[in-house]
Parts: structure tokens; sequence; C-alpha cells
């Protein structure tokens, strides 16, 4: 089977990119042809042996927070894609396509899988102005008609983003959970935890991640914060973060490899992801694995795994959460311990990668 992985940038390595990896990585080893188009990449040591197809002239994308001038960015990432995507798409079995907005890169009548990491909104700054609002939901609208158009075999990760995609596009997804790199993460490192309490936010810096209110919570709690996460020093976001930080036990490390990440982990007393819906489903399991407790916002499409499984606190209220962690630590040990054998028993790779290969060669043959 010949596949061609549609991802919209691969410059940046994050959560979604890693998904394609390992997917792409799975297919390989089982005997498949595979190509991944993104209109931009880097070099990185996770994408040796891959082939990874880009534009002649590369296009960036940056950090969106809903900003009208991201729409340009989206534009060229749009129409490079699909004219490279019409160029090669013949010579492919089946197309699987990712983030927004590679759906419509693909020309219509092709065999197609969409991983759809989550419903793009293209908005989580919350508050949304009028005139956005009602742009966004010609958006909805549009993108609706423009994927039941190209008529693709979904998969999603959890019920939640099942239900949001559903009630969007009118047709029910496949449910298969993402892998975690548990095993590596599970690893014990010989890092101590510091007296002082301490929270740990990896993620990017932006507004849909919610760094703020972790901030403002630290600042009442009178504890430590590490934001752990890629994030741009010119964005007002940015600014107005690290100018709030500078009298607290705050700490920014920058984008950071996983193994740093895992010391971090097992560095920190929680994990905490009060995310407005954007992202941030792979996280809060690699802390489990670590067998640290997490703190998760009920607007993660993940946080429903962790709500039926009992592995953490599902909760907008962080202060009362942090609190209580606070106050019953040992039995939130357990509990995060109770979350690393979750793990490592059912999310993991292979079972992705062999659940994934039977959609595609399905979709393939019909």
């Amino acid at each position: 089977m010949k596949v061609l992985i549609v991802h919209h940038q691969m410059a940046l390595y994050g959560g979604a990119e890693l998904v394609v990896v390992r997917l792409a990585h799975y297919l390989q080893e089982h005997g498949h042809k595979v190509s991944i188009l993104a209109a931009s990449t880097l070099s990185h040591t996770e994408y040796e042996g891959l082939d990874i197809i880009t534009p002649p002239k590369e296009v960036s994308w940056h950090l969106w927070d809903g900003t009208i001038s991201s729409l340009q960015e989206i534009y060229g990432v749009l129409t490079s894609l699909h004219k490279l995507c019409a160029k090669l798409a013949d010579d492919f079995d089946v197309i699987n396509t990712h983030n927004f907005p590679t759906t419509w890169t693909v020309p219509r009548g092709k065999k197609l899988v969409w991983m759809c990491n989550e419903v793009p909104d293209l908005w989580h700054r919350g508050n949304t102005p009028g005139f956005v609002d009602r742009l966004l939901n010609m958006g909805r609208l549009f993108d609706r008609l423009i994927v039941r158009s190209k008529r693709p075999a979904a998969v999603v990760a959890d019920t939640r983003c099942a239900e949001r995609f559903e009630y969007r596009y009118g047709f029910s997804p496949e449910i298969i959970p993402y892998g975690i790199d548990g095993e590596f993460f599970s690893q014990g490192v010989s890092t101590q935890k510091p007296d002082k309490f301490c929270v740990i936010q990896p993620s990017m810096i932006s507004p849909s991640k919610g760094q703020l209110e972790v901030l403002e919570a630290v600042k009442r709690l009178d504890i430590g914060v590490v934001f752990a996460g890629y994030y741009e020093p010119q964005h007002p976001y940015t600014a107005e973060l690290i100018q709030r930080a500078a009298s607290l036990d705050a700490h920014f490390t920058g984008h950071i490899n996983k193994e740093d990440l895992r010391e971090l982990y097992h560095t920190a007393h929680v994990a905490v992801f009060p995310g407005k819906g954007q992202g941030s489903w792979l996280g809060p399991f690699e802390a489990l694995a670590t067998g640290t407790p997490v703190i998760v916002s009920p607007n993660l499409s993940c946080s429903t795994i962790i709500d039926a499984h009992d592995l953490g606190i599902v909760t907008n209220n962080l202060d009362n959460a942090l609190r209580e962690v606070m106050r019953n630590y040992p039995r939130h040990q357990q509990q995060a311990l109770k979350g690393k054998e979750f793990v490592l028993n059912n999310l993991t790779w292979d079972n992705f990668g062999r659940r994934f290969e039977e959609a595609l060669e399905h979709t393939a043959a019909t």
C-alpha cells in the first residue's frame, strides 16, 4: 500500500507531528510505502528515514491565536499543499490527512482517511467579537460542506472529539486512541522533587493553552511553576505572561527534548492542562506515565478518558484542584500510578498503528 500523509507543517516537532511520525514509521516497518507532504519542515532525528515532501518555496506557519493576520498564512499553506497534493495524489493508494487545513487540500474523488486531531474552530481566545463570530460560523459551514464533499473516512482519538465531529459533519468517525511513549516516560530518573510545591505545564505558550490562568493560580497559592514549551518572545500573549511572571517563582524552558521533559515531569508535583479545547491530548498521559498527578480541563477531549477511568482531576477550577492535590498528595500519587498502568497497558503506538493501518487498508480497498 502506498500512503501519502498530509500535515500542514513539520517545522515544529510537537504532539501532532509526533503522531504523524509514529504512524509513518509503523507503516514503513510493516511494508508500506509512505511519503509525508507538508508546507515546511526541519532537520530532526525523529524524521530520519522518512520521505518528507515540501513545496519548492516552503510556507511558514506561525503560532495561531485567532488573529486575522494568520488568515494569510492559512491561505498560503492551503494553496501550496493543494497544488502539490493534486500533482502527487494519483501515485498513492490512499491519502491520510491530519491537521487543518489539510483535508481541504485533497482533490475530490481520492481515497481519503482523515485523522481529525480536533474539529477545526480557528479561534481559541474566548470572548469572540461579534463580527468574528459571524465569520467563524460561515467558516464552519464552509468547512462542513468541503469535508462532506470529499467523503473521507474519519478517525478521532476519543469519544468527546467523536461527538464534536458528528455534530459538525453529520457522520460518525472511528475512535482510535493515540499511543504514548509510555516505556520511555516511565523510566525513572534521579531528580528529586523540590521542597516547594511545583507545577509543570508542558505546552506551547498560547492563549488556547491557558498559561495566564495557571500563573494567577500560582500567584494566589504561592507555589512554583515551569512552563515547558515553545514560545514566540515577540508575541503579545508571551510578553504579558513573562511580565506577570517576573516577581513569581516561574520558569520558561522554551522548546525542549523529551529527555528533559521527562526529567521535569519527575521533578514536578503535578502537571496541569487548563486548555480551552485545542490540543494537549498526549501531555496528560505522558505525565501519568512518569507517575505525576494531572489536572485537566473538561474542555480538552482527552478528559473523557481520564474521567472515565479516574486517572486524575478533571475540572475548570484550577485553584481548588491544586489545593486538593497539595492537601492529599499521597492519594493523588496513587491515582497517578493507576494512570501509569493504564497508559502502559492501553495507549501504545503499536495499538494505534495496527488499527490505523486497518482503516487505511479498508479505505484503499473500497
